[in-house]
């Protein structure tokens, strides 16, 4: 995974495009790891890489949003799984409402991070 560090705060969602999001004025595309403090793309995942994703271990993340595309889909159980013993809590939605809740959820401060395929 490749991904740009920014300050405290720095990560909000600016936009998205046809092919990516854009993220501090630089896209992150086709899938992007976001948190309040960091953004970076994963540039072969998408649904159904999921069950096989190794995420980097993020200190500053209890809830995790993952935007499934288009629309809502359910992730499967070896994703959800994985991630438990890390503590972090996986919110499925559509990547738009993801990408909207992240901003609202980081803005409050909040230890969100968000996987917005």
């Amino acid at each position: 995974m490749t991904g740009l560090r920014m300050q405290p705060g720095a990560s909000r969602i600016e936009g998205r495009t046809a092919d990516g999001w854009v993220v501090e004025g630089r896209l992150y595309r086709p899938a992007m790891l976001i948190t309040a403090v960091f953004a970076g793309t994963l540039p072969r995942l998408d649904f159904a890489a999921l069950e096989t994703v190794q995420l980097p271990d993020l200190a500053d993340v209890e809830l995790l949003l993952l935007g499934t595309g288009d629309s809502l889909r359910r992730p499967p159980t070896a994703f959800a799984q994985a991630l438990r013993p890390r503590g972090w809590r996986v919110e499925p939605m559509d990547s738009a409402s993801a990408a909207r809740t992240f901003n609202v959820l980081a803005a409050e401060e909040r230890l969100v991070g968000a996987l917005i395929l």
